[in-house]
């Protein structure tokens, strides 16, 4: 039985609906055709020159990746950049960004899983905004900030997390955003002890500490390749004949 492009975009949009995506987001399918038959689909945080290039290797005609491929306008389409390579070798890629950030079971709830394996968590956990991103926990315990600095590196695996460095108190009310999250603080006054994201910028840990919130960056890619698995595992389970390849090529940052 042929399974095509558009079938493999339809099952996607059941469990992370590309109507949830943000204004700003540019999920969907942004390379190829729907009516394409698929030989095999990688599944990667990126679609990076590896990715590419891994795709190539496996027989792999279609990439699903979280952070979408094509972002804003295109000016120029060169022959190196990875949006023509896809196109010239007839690969197509969907894209899925914010609806699997947003959606249940999806990115934060993952982290919120992963956390839970090494740590207590009551059975409230609450969206964190009104759209869908983010999530609210809270622990059964109070626990020093250090210490849950480093049960989240282990739980996501991370090779360095940083934390706020002047936050003395324990923290039991934690909010999650996978990705970049920090814009977020000015909402979070009063809702949390301490925040879980990625990519913070140095202003944004004066801003923290300003709203009496601990924070944690446990890195961009840390926070969102645990997605990979769980995307492969609902495909798989919707095409179990279909040849599915996780890519996890590791984060693009080296730590010394």
């Amino acid at each position: 039985m042929s399974i095509f492009v558009k079938d493999i975009y339809e099952k996607i949009n059941q469990f992370a609906p590309f109507a949830t995506q943000e204004k700003w987001d540019n999920s969907g399918l942004l390379v190829g055709d729907p009516k394409q038959e698929v030989s095999g689909v990688l599944i990667s945080l990126d679609i990076s020159v590896n990715a590419l290039k891994k795709a190539q290797e496996s027989g792999c005609n279609l990439i699903f990746s979280h952070h979408p491929v094509i972002f804003s306008a295109i000016r120029n389409l060169y022959a190196d950049s990875i949006v023509y390579q896809l196109a010239k070798h007839d690969i197509s890629a969907i894209c899925c960004h914010t609806p699997l950030d947003i959606a249940k079971g999806g990115i934060n709830d993952l982290i919120v899983q992963k956390l839970e394996a090494y740590i207590s968590i009551e059975d409230e956990i609450l969206p964190l905004e009104d759209d869908g991103l983010g999530r609210i926990i809270i622990l059964k315990n109070e626990i020093s900030l250090p210490e849950f600095a480093r049960i989240a590196k282990n739980a996501l695996h991370c090779e360095n997390i940083r934390f706020s460095a002047n936050h003395q108190g324990k923290i039991k009310k934690i909010a999650v955003c996978s990705g970049s999250g920090a814009s977020m603080l000015e909402d979070l006054s009063g809702r949390c002890d301490c925040f879980l994201t990625g990519d913070v910028k140095h202003d944004r840990w004066y801003k923290a500490e300003e709203l009496h919130i601990a924070l944690l960056d446990c890195g961009h890619y840390a926070t969102e390749v645990i997605m990979i698995p769980y995307v492969a595992g609902k495909i798989h389970e919707a095409f179990p004949e279909l040849k599915i390849i996780e890519f996890a090529e590791g984060d693009p940052v080296h730590y010394v």
